[in-house]
C-alpha cells in the first residue's frame, strides 16, 4: 500500500505490472480518427479539447480496475454500484461518443462471429457506428433521415434497422453510456463530484468502490461552482473516492489562460498551487497524452492509502489539438499541428486541408484508404451520408485486424464481470423510505411528538421531539417548521434527507432537522447536517451530486438520499443554474433519482430590514423558471400550512419522477399562528390542497376575489377582514401556497375556490412582485389593482421589519384602502373588460 508523501505534491509510482499499451494506443487512434470524423462530416462540435482527453478517457475506461480503470459494464452501463465517470467537460464529449462506438461495434462484431451472450449489449444500450449520423443533431429528424435520402434500404446502413439512429447532443448527457453527469455549462457538472462521493460513504459503501472519475478542464475550473467544490470535497472528507482529471494544456474557447486572460508576469498563479492550498491530495502528470504516464497516476491513485481523507486531483498537462502521430508541433510530412484555442471550435470546411493530413496519417498508420475525401466539400446530402458512414465503417474496419476487436470485447467483458450485484451497504436498498405511509399528509401528527430513536452505528438512544402543526396563537414563523418536516422525515426515513446549508444553516431552521447531528464519514455517518461553506452554487451541487445516485438494482425503484440546500431568498439565484441543469438530468434519467428541495429562506420584503441586498422579492421569482409540472413551488405564510403542503408535494415527488424539485418559500418573521376555526375552509391540512378559502362571500353584492401569497401580507390582510366587512366589502380571500398544488385538485374543488371567471375579478396581495403572479392567466386588469412589493419599480431603501413592510404597501393600512378600491371599482372594472372584448372584430 502507498502511503501519503509530505510534499504538498504527491508522487506517482512507477509501474512494474504488465499492461496492453499497444492496445490502448490503438483504440485511442481509432478513437481520434473517429472524432475528427464526426466534427468534419457534421461541421459542427470541436476538435482539440476531446483530442486531448482521449489518451485519459480511453486508458480509464480500459486499463480495468486493477490499475484504477473504472470498473463498468458496458452491458450494463447504469449498474449502480459501477464507478461513476463523469465528463464534466460537457463540449469533450466527441471523444467519448467515438470510444463508445468503437466498444459497441466490437461487442456486436463478437456477438455476430460467436453467438456468445457474453458479448450481446441491447443495441438501446448500446452506442453504435451508426449513431454518428446523429451527432449533435435531434431525435425527431433521425427518425426519418435514412427515409428522406431514400438510404433506408441500403446496407451500409443495415444497423439503423436494429433501433434506429442516436441523437448525439453536443454536449455530455448523464444518459450517454457509462457517463453520469450532464457536462456543461462550465464547472457545474465537475461541482456535483463532491455529492456523488458522499453519497456512497453515507451509504456505507466501502472507500474502494464506487469510485468517482471526473474529467475537466482548467478554464472550467475557473467557475465559482467548480471553485466552490475545491472546499466542498475537502468539508465532506471524500479522500480517493473522488478522482478529479484536470486537462491542464492552458487552452479555453478563445484565448489562453497564462499568457491570454492572466498576464504571464502573474508567476504565482499555478493550478498545482491552486488545488494544494485548499488541501487536497495533488499529482502532477508531465504528459497526460502519454499512455504510460497516464496508466501509472490512474494504478498510484488506486493504491493509494485510504486512510487519508484529502480528495485527489491529477493535474495533467495536455495538448488541445493532440494527435498520435505528431511530432514536434508537426504532422509528419505534412503541416503544422493546430493546438491551443485556436483547436477548439470546428471551422474547419469538410474535408478541409487540414482534415486531410490528419486523415492521411491514419491511413499510412493502417494500410487504409478513405472514400472521396480528397474531392472537396459534398454539397449533396446524400452523398454526404454515404461518405460519412463509410468512413466510419474504414475506422471500424480495423477491429477485424491483428485481433483488436476481440481483444476490446474480450477486455469490456473480462472488465464488466468484475462488477457484482451483492455489495454490502449500510443503507437499505429493499425499498424505498419516502413511500412511507407516514409521510402521506392524512397521516401526519397533528400533535407534538416524543420519539425515541436508537443510532444504529453507535447504539446511542435519544428522545425526539417533533411539532409539525401548533395551537392557534403560538408565536412561530414558517420558517420554524422547516427542521420539524425534515426532521420527520429523518425519523420516517432513518436518516435519509440531508441537509447543506452553510453556516446560516441555524438561520434558516435547517439545522435542527438532523436527529444525529453533523456529518462524518468516520465518526457519526448517521449525521445529515453536511458542513459547509458560504458557497450557494456548491451547497446546490453537492446536494444535486447526492440525489443522483441510487443503489437500487432496480432502475424503477429507489435507493438513495432526498437533499435540501437553502439559502436567504435573495441569493437563492446562485443555486438555478445547476438545479436548471439537474432538471433536464432528471427528466432524461434512465433510473430513478431523488428530489433536489431548495430553501428560499429568509424571502419576502421583510429582508430588507438587513439592507437592501438582502431584498428577496425578484430573485425567488426565478424558481418558477421550470417546465410546468417537473418542480413543485411552495410559499406558506402560517406554520400550519408548512407541514400539508410540503408533504403533499412530497407524496408527488416519491410517485412520480417527472418530479425532482421541491422549491420552499418561507419569511423571516414570527407570527401568531393563525386560528382556522375562523376561516372559511377550516380543514388543519387545507395547504396540501395549493389553495384554500380564507374568507368565503357573504350573502349579497359581490365585489371580487383577492389572492394573498406571502406572510407579512396574508397575516395583515387576514387582521384587516373584520375592518373590511364592517365597511359592508364583500370580497372572497384565497390563500395561495402552490399553484403546482392546487392544479391537482379536483375540478370540482378547483371550481368552488377559484373558478376561471374569478380570473378577470381579481387582485392579488403579495410579498412578492408584479412581475410573476400566484397563478397563470390572470386578467388584464389585475396589475393595476393588485398589492405588490414591487408597488413603485423601485428597490425598497430598507429599515426596521415594520418600516420595510409599510414602505411596500403591504401594511394593515395600505391593504384596507387597495382593497376597498378594488371592490369600489368593480362595476368599472368589468366594464372596461367587456368593453375590451367588444371592440375585437
Amino acid at each position: 500500500m502507498v502511503t501519503a508523501a509530505p510534499s504538498p505534491v504527491s508522487s506517482v509510482q512507477r509501474l512494474n505490472t504488465p499492461y496492453d499499451r499497444e492496445r490502448l494506443e490503438d483504440v485511442g487512434f481509432l478513437t481520434c480518427m473517429t472524432l475528427v470524423l464526426l466534427g468534419n462530416y457534421s461541421q459542427t462540435g470541436h476538435l482539440g479539447g476531446p483530442l486531448a482527453y482521449t489518451p485519459l478517457n480511453v486508458a480509464t475506461h480500459l486499463a480495468g480496475p486493477g490499475l484504477g480503470g473504472l470498473r463498468f459494464d458496458y452491458r450494463r452501463p447504469k449498474h449502480p454500484f459501477s464507478d461513476k465517470f463523469m465528463l464534466a467537460g460537457g463540449h469533450c464529449i466527441p471523444t467519448c461518443y467515438a470510444l463508445w462506438m468503437i466498444m459497441g461495434q466490437a461487442m456486436a462484431r463478437k456477438f455476430e462471429v460467436t453467438g456468445d451472450k457474453r458479448y450481446h449489449v441491447d443495441p438501446d444500450v448500446a452506442m453504435l457506428p451508426i449513431d454518428a449520423l446523429g451527432f449533435r443533431r435531434g431525435a425527431a429528424p433521425m427518425k426519418t433521415l435514412l427515409q428522406d435520402h431514400g438510404l433506408a434500404d441500403h446496407p451500409r446502413f443495415a444497423q439503423a434497422r436494429l433501433r434506429g439512429i442516436k441523437a448525439l447532443a453536443g454536449h455530455a448527457e448523464s444518459t450517454d453510456v457509462t457517463n453520469d453527469v450532464n457536462g456543461g455549462p462550465s464547472g457545474i457538472g465537475v461541482a456535483t463530484a463532491a455529492g456523488k462521493a458522499a453519497f456512497w460513504d453515507i451509504a456505507g459503501a466501502s472507500v474502494q468502490a464506487p469510485k468517482i472519475i471526473a474529467f475537466e478542464g482548467e478554464f472550467a475550473m475557473t467557475e465559482g461552482h467548480a471553485q466552490e467544490l475545491k472546499t466542498q470535497a475537502v468539508a465532506l472528507q471524500v479522500g480517493k473516492r473522488l478522482r478529479v482529471m484536470l486537462s491542464d494544456n492552458n487552452a479555453g474557447i478563445d484565448d489562453a489562460l497564462i499568457g491570454g486572460v492572466v498576464n504571464p508576469k502573474y508567476d504565482a498563479y499555478r493550478l498545482v498551487d491552486q488545488w494544494t492550498s485548499y488541501g487536497w491530495n495533488v499529482f502532477e502528470v508531465e504528459n497526460g497524452n502519454d499512455y504510460g504516464q497516464v496508466v501509472e497516476v490512474l494504478n498510484t491513485l488506486e493504491h493509494w492509502d485510504p486512510a487519508d481523507r484529502r480528495p485527489i486531483v491529477v493535474v495533467a498537462r495536455t495538448v488541445k489539438g493532440y494527435w498520435p502521430t505528431a511530432t514536434a508541433g508537426r504532422i509528419p510530412d505534412e503541416c503544422d499541428q493546430i493546438v491551443g484555442y485556436k483547436s477548439h471550435p470546428y471551422a474547419l470546411k469538410m474535408n478541409s486541408d487540414y482534415f486531410l493530413p490528419l486523415a492521411g496519417s491514419f491511413e499510412r498508420k493502417y494500410g487504409v484508404e478513405f472514400e472521396g475525401i480528397r474531392q472537396g466539400v459534398i454539397k449533396d446530402e446524400r452523398e454526404r451520408l454515404l461518405q460519412f458512414k463509410t468512413n466510419i465503417d474504414v475506422v471500424m474496419s480495423l477491429l477485424d485486424r491483428n485481433g483488436l476487436g476481440d481483444w476490446l470485447a474480450d477486455r469490456l467483458v473480462e472488465i464488466g464481470d468484475t462488477l457484482r450485484d451483492d455489495v454490502k451497504l449500510r443503507l437499505q436498498v429493499g425499498q424505498d423510505p419516502f413511500l412511507d405511509e407516514r409521510l402521506r399528509v392524512a397521516n401526519l401528527p397533528t400533535e407534538p411528538q416524543k420519539l425515541a430513536v436508537t443510532n444504529e452505528v453507535s447504539g446511542e438512544k435519544k428522545d425526539v421531539s417533533i411539532t409539525l402543526f401548533r395551537k392557534a396563537g403560538e408565536v412561530a414563523g414558517t420558517r420554524r417548521c422547516i427542521s420539524e418536516i425534515v426532521k420527520w422525515l429523518n425519523y420516517v426515513t432513518s436518516n435519509r434527507m440531508v441537509t447543506i446549508a452553510a453556516d446560516l444553516s441555524e438561520s434558516i431552521n435547517l439545522e435542527h432537522g438532523s436527529i444525529w447531528g453533523h456529518y462524518d464519514p468516520e465518526s457519526n455517518p448517521l449525521g445529515t447536517r453536511l458542513k459547509a461553506a458560504i458557497q450557494e452554487a456548491g451547497n446546490a451541487s453537492t446536494a444535486i451530486g447526492l440525489v443522483s445516485q441510487n443503489a437500487s438494482l432496480d432502475p424503477e425503484k429507489f435507493a438513495g438520499v432526498w437533499a435540501i440546500s437553502g439559502t436567504y431568498g435573495a441569493f437563492t439565484p446562485l443555486m438555478y443554474t445547476p438545479a436548471r441543469v439537474w432538471s433536464q438530468q432528471n427528466q432524461d434519467s434512465k433510473f430513478r433519482v431523488g428530489v433536489l428541495h431548495i430553501l428560499v429562506g429568509h424571502s419576502g420584503p421583510e429582508t430588507a430590514a438587513d439592507g437592501r441586498t438582502h431584498f428577496g422579492i425578484f430573485a425567488p421569482q426565478v424558481w418558477k423558471l421550470f417546465p410546468r409540472g417537473q418542480a413543485i413551488h411552495l410559499n406558506f405564510w402560517d406554520y400550519n400550512d408548512v407541514a400539508p403542503a410540503y408533504f403533499a408535494a412530497a407524496e408527488i415527488a416519491a410517485r412520480e419522477a417527472k418530479v425532482g424539485i421541491i422549491t420552499l418559500e418561507v419569511a423571516r418573521p414570527d407570527f401568531p399562528v393563525a386560528d382556522r376555526s375562523t376561516f372559511a375552509d377550516t380543514d388543519l391540512r387545507a395547504a396540501a390542497k395549493g389553495f384554500y378559502v380564507i374568507r368565503d362571500f357573504a350573502p349579497g353584492a359581490r365585489h371580487g376575489y383577492v389572492l394573498t401569497q406571502g406572510s407579512s401580507s396574508t397575516v395583515n390582510l387576514v387582521s384587516i377582514l373584520p375592518k373590511l366587512e364592517a365597511a359592508g366589502i364583500n370580497v372572497k380571500v384565497v390563500a395561495a401556497i402552490s399553484e403546482e398544488l392546487f392544479d391537482r385538485q379536483p375540478q370540482a374543488y378547483r371550481d368552488a375556490v377559484l373558478p376561471r371567471e374569478a380570473l378577470y375579478d381579481l387582485m392579488v396581495v403579495s410579498t412578492g412582485t408584479r412581475r410573476v403572479w400566484p397563478l397563470r392567466d390572470v386578467g388584464p386588469l389585475t396589475d393595476e389593482y393588485s398589492l405588490t412589493s414591487d408597488w413603485d419599480n423601485q428597490w425598497l431603501t430598507g429599515g426596521l421589519e415594520r418600516d420595510v413592510i409599510a414602505e411596500a404597501h403591504l401594511d394593515p393600512a395600505s391593504i384596507v384602502a387597495g382593497i376597498t378600491r378594488f371592490a369600489s371599482d368593480r362595476d368599472a372594472r368589468l366594464a372596461r373588460q367587456r368593453e375590451m372584448l367588444g371592440s375585437l372584430v
